[in-house]
């Protein structure tokens, strides 16, 4: 009992959060006895405040559906909300009611609704779904405190006409104790009946979950607004959006450096790219080169055929020379051979003929020159050959002298020769004087030209 206790006495001063119970609604029936009733501390409202509510409108047989009246001794209107805006009032003041024309949702369907005040501007603001659509204009004085809250008709000490019920859902009434801005009331009414965004101000006073735990009138009750559900996959959808965040945030990180190798990449392909181009264009050159070598090696292969023919056909001539040449050199041997023995018969001849030659114009004193006397020392018996008998030579005046009569003189008469010189010529007396003197070309030139004119005389006596 008395944990239950203590929790009850918690929700009642406001401290009670209610998790369980916050996401639901408060639903009103058409009974002039549905209604909730409580007496709230109003101190932190005194100077400004903002009201703030989801309101969805079921039964539309009243004139003025109250949703929220605060009433006090001194002035039963304090503050006055109704479905339609046929009647708003902030410090019994009724400027805003002239705005009823802007509440155009059909019943059945929420709507959000924020009412401002300041007591430093004297001023009321009314939004609907986050828009502001009027300003009114109050007292400058403060707010009274120690009235009475009632929601779901107009409070029952004032009146209890069925023409102030209000006949349907209310859901998440916070009163703040400061006028919330224009961005904060657009944001909440644009995030929907499960929004959150209100509920961590620190001046959000009077709270939803105190207000449901108040004591209920009638055939008012609580509904599941499926908010529960809703945030709870809000929550879930938060929170995956948040690890979400992270990956992405990861994946960003590593879509950077992806980004950075894709960039190094392009670059680098950009680069291959150009070498390609530039690379192609050798290509193109290499292959009109190489083109046109081909061109040249087809000529070059068709001229080695002709020059292997023209080889070919001067290897036969060449064979054919070299026949002819062997022919030739067999001839060229032949034929110095026959040199050769020509050359033999030309010595002779020439030997012959200079021997000859030294008889055309021989004198009696060349016979000195022959190999018995030339170069030897003259004596007795070269002299007496000289002296011999040439008697015999007479015989021959008239004949032809050839080698066959030389020969058969050399052969059987050259005991004889000196006498047949003994006739050619004379005074060979004087040679006896030259005995033991050696015949020499100074000795004979000096006979030849001296004493070549004296006739040769007989000398038997040699």
């Amino acid at each position: 009992m008395f944990p239950l206790f203590l929790v009850v006495i918690l929700c009642v001063v406001g401290h009670c959060t209610g998790s369980e119970r916050y996401y639901n609604a408060l639903h009103f029936g058409t009974s002039i006895n549905d209604y909730v009733l409580f007496n709230p501390d109003m101190s932190a409202f005194q100077e400004s405040l903002s009201v703030c509510a989801w309101i969805k409108r079921i039964y539309t047989g009243s004139s003025y559906p109250t949703v929220l009246n605060y009433r006090h001794s001194s002035s039963a209107r304090e503050i006055i909300i109704a479905a339609t805006g046929t009647d708003l009032e902030v410090l019994y003041d009724s400027d805003l009611e002239s705005y009823s024309s802007r509440f155009t949702t059909p019943a059945g369907r929420w709507f959000h609704l924020c009412l401002t005040w300041a007591k430093s501007t004297s001023t009321s603001k009314l939004y609907l779904d986050g828009v502001l659509v009027g300003t009114g204009s109050t007292s400058s004085r403060s707010l009274y405190t120690g009235g009475g809250l009632c929601l779901g008709r107009l409070h029952p000490s004032w009146s209890s006409s069925s023409n102030y019920v209000f006949g349907g859902e209310v859901f998440n009434l916070n009163m703040f104790s400061e006028v919330l801005s224009d961005s904060e009331i657009k944001k909440a009414a644009q995030e929907g009946l499960c929004s959150r965004r209100l509920q961590d101000l620190e001046s959000r006073v009077l709270k939803w979950e105190y207000i449901l735990s108040q004591s209920k009138s009638g055939s008012v009750r609580e509904t599941d607004t499926g908010c529960e559900k809703t945030v709870e996959v809000n929550r879930n959808l938060t929170s995956l959006l948040n690890e979400t965040t992270v990956k992405l945030g990861d994946t960003e990180k590593e879509l950077e450096i992806v980004s950075e190798a894709l960039n190094d990449t392009e670059h680098t392909l950009n680069s291959t790219l150009k070498e390609l181009a530039g690379t192609q264009v050798k290509l193109g050159t290499t292959e009109e080169t190489l083109n046109s070598t081909l061109e040249e090696l087809a000529g070059t292969q068709a001229k080695l055929g002709t020059t292997e023919e023209t080889l070919n056909a001067t290897l036969k001539e060449l064979q054919t020379t070299e026949e002819l040449l062997e022919t030739e050199i067999a001839q060229h041997n032949e034929t110095a051979e026959e040199l050769e023995t020509c050359s033999d018969k030309l010595f002779d001849t020439r030997s012959k003929l200079s021997a000859a030659r030294k008889f055309e114009n021989i004198s009696r004193w060349d016979v000195l020159y022959t190999e018995p006397y030339y170069n030897r020392v003259f004596t007795d018996d070269l002299y007496n050959q000289l002296t011999t008998s040439w008697t015999m030579l007479r015989k021959l005046v008239g004949v032809n002298i050839t080698d066959g009569v030389v020969s058969h003189f050399q052969k059987y008469h050259v005991e004889s020769m000196c006498d047949v010189l003994g006739e050619l010529s004379t005074g060979w007396e004087m040679l006896r004087q030259f005995v033991g003197v050696g015949m020499t070309d100074g000795l004979v030139d000096h006979f030849i030209e001296a004493h070549d004119g004296s006739e040769c005389e007989n000398n038997t006596e040699s």
